[in-house]
């Protein structure tokens, strides 16, 4: 299979399980509210969601590098499955956390996967068209789904009810797309050794860029616990308003990355890690400190636009500090960080949104994001050495 059809069938294939993934991701603590739970319950969700990682993230890592990729999609696949339709039906708290462990598994033995196959399909020397094509496509979907998410959840105020309705679709075509699975490219692999992981990882230039995804990733509790209240209760949007402001930010992303994956081959690699924890940090700590929509989705897309600029700089990097045959479980190690972040961050900024105001986690992400640039301009020969 030839490299432009390759990396288009994983950029489409990957962009339509993104927009079932953000159909209804943004969407999760609305209607867990909905339900009835409280904060606490939701950042235990969200925190559990995000600990599954523990246990999956890094064998599924180590396991991308000994079985195809493209199998271990269509295993997580129909966990998605598992988990919308089971959760569409089941609706106590203890039923909520159980599927939250089987979709946990499945997101984190996605996301491994598809990084491994992603990382495995694309060309050094192409890296930056490759970025551009499944990073444009990644972000256009996701926006499309978060825009087509709202619109559906605002067809009825009964939120339970039709976000049931919503789910029990997306786990239906997670099922169909555990079948399409197939017309994936296959991936190589190679024998475990984990002496040589090790020598991989413990190098200073890689464990301080696990430490600044570590610190990144503290801004995706905040999201994932307050930014659909944030939009409802706050600026008090309606679910298809709150789709389109959050669709309108995403598809931002997509431009945005397209821009900077190009841009790689004129400017310096620390300069758009510069520019896109600055951005980051300006639009989320913004966002949040106004009642205005149009001033706050201004902020929103500035932050969006310095998410576009890291995640060009994380599968850059990625793709640079690690060996071909290697890098799904190297690739695991640094989203394992990301993965803890993400979980400590929602476990403090579920119970903090229900009690001082859900901007409040936005802001404190955003100040964190702040300090993570200085220790980033302090350091940065720490990152960038030869060695």
């Amino acid at each position: 299979m030839s490299f432009r059809k390759s990396i288009w069938n994983i950029g489409l294939f990957n962009g339509f399980i993104k927009t079932l993934i953000f159909s209804t991701n943004f969407f999760w603590a609305v209607y867990f509210n909905a339900l009835g739970l409280s904060g606490v319950e939701i950042g235990i969700f969200m925190a559990v969601y995000s600990l599954t990682g523990f246990i999956t993230i890094l064998p599924s890592g180590f396991l991308n590098d000994k079985i195809k990729s493209k199998n271990l999609i269509t295993i997580a696949l129909l966990l998605f499955a598992i988990e919308c339709i089971g959760m569409s039906f089941f609706h106590s708290f203890s039923s909520i956390l159980l599927f939250a462990v089987i979709g946990g598994i499945g997101s984190n033995l996605y996301t491994t996967s598809m990084d491994s196959l992603l990382y495995k399909t694309i060309e050094k020397s192409r890296v930056t068209k490759q970025i551009a094509i499944f990073q444009g496509l990644n972000y256009l979907f996701i926006g499309l789904g978060v825009i087509l998410g709202g619109k559906f959840l605002n067809s009825s105020s009964d939120m339970a009810t039709v976000f049931g309705n919503l789910i029990l679709i997306t786990g239906s075509f997670f099922a169909i797309f555990a079948i399409v699975s197939i017309i994936l490219p296959k991936s190589i692999t190679t024998n475990f050794e984990f002496i040589k992981y090790k020598a991989d990882i413990f190098r200073p230039k890689v464990l301080f860029f696990m430490l600044i995804m570590f610190l990144f990733s503290f801004h995706y509790g905040a999201e994932n616990t307050s930014y659909g209240l944030f939009l409802n209760n706050t600026l008090g949007l309606s679910k298809e308003a709150s789709g389109i402001y959050m669709g309108i930010g995403i598809l931002s992303m997509g431009i945005t990355s397209v821009i900077f994956s190009n841009s790689l081959k004129k400017i310096e690699v620390k300069h758009l890690l510069y520019m896109g924890l600055f951005l980051s940090a300006v639009g989320h700590t913004f966002m949040a400190m106004t009642d205005n929509t149009v001033v706050s989705l201004f902020f929103r897309i500035i932050h969006e636009t310095g998410d576009a600029g890291m995640f060009v700089f994380l599968i850059y990097g990625v793709s640079q500090l690690f060996h071909l045959e290697r890098v799904g479980g190297n690739a695991s190690v640094i989203t394992f960080t990301t993965i803890v972040g993400g979980a400590v961050s929602s476990m403090i900024f579920g119970p903090m949104g229900e009690k001082y105001g859900y901007g409040a986690p936005l802001v404190i992400t955003g100040i964190i994001l702040f300090l993570s640039l200085l220790l980033v301009v302090s350091f940065n020969k720490m990152i960038f050495s030869k060695s």
